[in-house]
This record gives structure tokens, sequence and C-alpha cells, in this order.
């Protein structure tokens, strides 16, 4: 699990302890003994489980996560003690042989951002041109959208991606991210062609959250071959 973070010390003069590391993706179980006045980092795991062999681990659990870990102590007679270490905490405590210590991150429940509403969205010059220019390069177009978001100006919301995705009729060919990280602000202006018949070119928007999670498209917009100025709003469409 990105951003789970847990340094585990264990005391001078303390038996060792051996470490587990468990991750969904990984097709192996690391393990890591840490002996009396060792310590280690454990990063990006979703669940660490903590014995002790020979003698007992006197242990610090330090939480670096952004978020809180839960912890269950199992001891050999099988009572369970269940605490959770809040973010930047830590936890003292006594692993003895035959005793079992589970760590397992706890993040917030992710939550889906709403979709944002892409309200205008034009096909124009992007500059003005001269009134007469003979010998100029063939003037320059742009698509100009404006989007709202009832989370606008929350911190919560990181910002938008503004999304084009090419077809053929109604074949999709490709779909570009036109900005890299997410961009602030409801506005974009994108420099564009008219596509020839039977070419389209459809433009959407996404809201990202703090925790780098998109929402679902807004409505698509539609330039074409027969695009004047305004795009095509198609609806709340797969893009």
């Amino acid at each position: 699990m990105k951003k789970a973070s847990v340094e585990i010390e264990n005391g001078t003069g303390a038996g060792g302890v051996i470490v587990a590391r468990f991750e969904t993706a990984a097709e192996a179980v690391g393990t890591i003994h840490i002996p009396g006045g060792g310590k280690q980092l454990f990063e990006e795991f979703d669940r660490l489980t903590v014995s002790a062999p020979d003698a007992a681990g006197h242990l610090r659990l330090l939480n670096h996560s952004p978020w809180p870990f839960e912890l269950m102590h199992q001891t050999k007679s099988g009572h369970t003690d269940n605490k959770q270490v809040s973010e930047g905490g830590f936890q003292d405590l006594t692993v003895s042989p035959g005793d079992q210590l589970y760590i397992v991150p706890h993040p917030p429940v992710f939550s889906i951002p709403d979709q944002p509403l892409l309200h205008f969205a034009q096909f124009r010059l992007q500059h003005p041109q001269p009134l007469f220019a003979p010998n100029q390069k063939p003037p320059d177009f742009a698509v100009y959208l404006e989007w709202s978001h009832p989370m606008q100006g929350h911190p919560e919301l990181w910002g938008y991606n503004v999304y084009r995705s090419v077809y053929e009729g109604n074949r999709p060919i490709s779909l570009d991210c036109m900005n890299g990280k997410p961009q602030q602000g409801t506005g974009a202006h994108i420099f564009e062609i008219r596509p020839p018949k039977p070419f389209n070119h459809r433009y959407a928007i996404t809201a990202v959250n703090r925790e780098g999670i998109e929402s679902l498209f807004s409505n698509i917009r539609i330039l074409d071959w027969r695009t004047r100025v305004d795009l095509h709003d198609a609806g709340f469409i797969p893009l």
C-alpha cells in the first residue's frame, strides 16, 4: 500500500524479532530479522507480522504514514489486544515468544469526486487576424473550454485533467490527457484544426482530489467537420 510507512526499533539487549512483510501485489513474503538494538523502516506494505522466536523483543513502533495503523497483539495464551496508532505517533510494547503482532495500515475511505460540467466549448481563432495579410501563414485555431465543479476552491480538490479523444466516426482511435499534473483553474484553450470527415475530436474534463483519485468524465463536447463555433454537447457518454 503506497504511503504506508512504519519504523520498528528493538531495544538494546532484547531478543531478536522476525518481521514478515506482506504486499498484495508481491509474489513472495519478505522476512527481516531485527536484533536487539536494531531498527528497520518498512514502506508500501499491506500487512506486517512480528514474532519473537527465542526471547522477548522490546519494540517501539513509529508511524510515519499519513494515516493511522491498526495494531493487534495476540499472546501465546490467546489474549488479543487491539490498538490504533495515530499518524506521527508511536507505541511501545513487548513481544514474547509465542506472541504474534499484526500491523495493518488504516487509510481513510476514499471517495470519487463529482464530475465537472463542461458548459462552454468553442472552436475559434487564437488571435485576431489582420484584415489584409496575403503572405501570412494560415491562422491558428484553438478549442476554448470552460467548466465548473461544486468543489471548486475546496482544499480537497487538487485540480482537473483535460482529455481529448480522436474518433473515426464512432470508432475511438486515441485518448490523450492534454496536461501533465492536474491543472488549476476552470478553463483551457488547446491548439486545434477542424478534423476532416469522418473524424471528430471529443473533449472532456475530470476532477482530481488530493489523493489522486479522478472523477468520471464530464459531459462530452465534440468537434467535427460540421462545427462552426460551438462544439456539440453529446452529454454524459463514454469518451
